[in-house]
């Protein structure tokens, strides 16, 4: 199955701002003229799937059009509670970023 390079017709979220996920798989199914949702949903699991190995074992995933994926760590530093004021330490954990392409920055400004 070759990518195409046409613009497709994307059909609009029923509540108008978010997709929900059969709308997502419907859309997929409609731009990559798979037999049905089901196809269509297996394939972006699977892709997920690849993704989130990829980022366990400390990779970056070029997403061409999109951008970049990459695992960063960040340093445990000083905050504060909202509630009571008190300073506490917030440890240091890593974090999933997306970087965007500029290609993509382009299309959505």
């Amino acid at each position: 199955m070759a990518a195409k390079k046409t613009k497709s017709k994307i059909n609009r979220p029923k509540n108008g701002v978010q997709f929900s996920q059969s709308e997502f798989f419907e859309n997929v199914k409609d731009v990559c003229e798979l037999d049905n949702r089901r196809v269509a949903k297996d394939v972006y699991n699977a892709f997920a799937d690849m993704i989130q190995a990829a980022l366990k074992k400390g990779y970056k995933v070029p997403l061409p059009g999109i951008g970049k994926i990459q695992v960063r760590q960040t340093k445990a530093r000083m905050g504060r509670n909202p509630a009571t004021g008190e300073i506490i330490r917030i440890p240091a954990k890593k974090r999933v970023r997306l970087t965007p392409s500029k290609a993509c920055k382009e299309a959505v400004l």
